[in-house]
């Protein structure tokens, strides 16, 4: 097996000389048992190697026709078998868990997908790793970038482009394809030249069809969530959110930015704002203004008994350090590092041997 950049994974492959590209297997380290995904042909020394791993807890097949030699492998390392749903009676062997979208199996999330050429068709996120697998639903052909199979082969090509934006919204670093190359470190540069090539408004999404793929839990009273639209859109200037918030529910601490200016749109319910000037209950319709600096510190809260819903929208750049003044911590959004912001420091503190 050759070890790849995603930490944890590795991966074999066989050359497909009929087809100019190789067939890529992956092996995935996790603390709940190892997964092997979509495996083929193993030598002794790759098996060997994969036992002093730990082993295989299970295999995960993302497709029909990625079968392979899945049955081997499951004799070998004792492992289960787990397949999508739809693809399960259409089988040689016999799967022990049918996986549905935003399921988990070895920590990795489920992505169903839809209008390909296998209806049980799903990705595997990783996304402690920043990677996302994939099997026929998309090839890296020509090396360093990724397409989609021939229209003919799929049930429906547009629902299939459509579908594939799961991905895009996990912003993968990495994508790791069952069939040609890999694309490493530009993952998400490379499904969006892929999809925004394809006859499909892929630029466009209802609100109310937006899926959920956030399996963090918050503390009370943060028990609200995000849906991301901007990454599945393609959006690399601007992000774009729908916040849902729960009644009795908060979005977010209290907090302000340095270098991301942030507009709400009110989209359902009457949520409360909590910011420098007071507390004011909000309604359907309201837009409201965020600017950088002390001066757009907010906070939404749902105290009402009906859910409610916040299209946010805002500036990416990666510059921005974000302040908690309620906590007196800031986040460094480049490093996702959190420290207490006081007290201010001189430059050389602790550098010569004084504090």
């Amino acid at each position: 097996m050759q070890k790849t950049v995603v930490d944890g994974v590795a991966m074999w492959s066989v050359w497909q000389q009929d087809r100019g590209l190789y067939f890529n297997a992956y092996f995935v380290e996790a603390p709940d048992g190892n997964l092997l995904i979509d495996p083929l042909a193993l030598d002794d020394a790759d098996a060997a190697e994969i036992e002093q791993r730990g082993g295989v807890a299970w295999i995960a097949v993302t497709n029909r026709d990625h079968e392979r030699e899945t049955a081997a492998a499951a004799v070998r390392f004792g492992a289960k078998i787990a397949a999508g749903a739809a693809d399960v009676p259409s089988l040689g062997v016999t799967a022990d868990r049918e996986l549905l979208d935003g399921e988990t199996i070895c920590g990795a999330r489920v992505l169903a997908l839809e209008g390909l050429k296998s209806p049980g068709e799903f990705a595997l996120h990783l996304r402690d790793r920043g990677a996302v697998v994939v099997g026929d639903a998309l090839w890296g052909v020509p090396a360093g970038a990724l397409s989609m199979m021939d229209d003919r082969k799929l049930q429906d090509p547009v629902a299939a482009a459509l579908s594939l934006r799961a991905l895009r919204k996990m912003r993968p670093r990495h994508v790791l394809t069952g069939d040609g190359a890999p694309v490493f470190e530009r993952g998400f540069e490379a499904l969006n030249a892929c999809l925004d090539a394809r006859d499909a408004h892929v630029n466009v999404v209802n609100l109310d069809s937006l899926t959920r793929h956030d399996d963090r839990i918050y503390p009370s009273p943060f028990g609200s969530r995000a849906e991301e639209i901007g990454f599945m859109l393609g959006a690399t200037k601007l992000g774009y959110w729908l916040g849902v918030l729960p009644p009795g529910s908060a979005f977010c601490p209290l907090h302000w930015h340095t270098r991301e200016e942030e507009l709400f749109v009110v989209w359902e319910g009457h949520p409360t704002l909590r910011g420098p000037r007071g507390d004011v209950r909000l309604r359907r319709g309201d837009v409201v203004a965020f600017p950088t600096g002390p001066r757009g510190a907010h906070k939404l809260l749902n105290e009402t008994g009906e859910p409610c819903s916040v299209l946010m929208i805002s500036n990416a750049d990666p510059g921005d350090v974000c302040f908690y003044p309620d906590s007196d911590k800031l986040l460094v959004d480049s490093t996702g590092l959190i420290v207490r912001s006081s007290p201010d420091l001189d430059y050389f503190h602790g550098e010569t041997g004084e504090e």
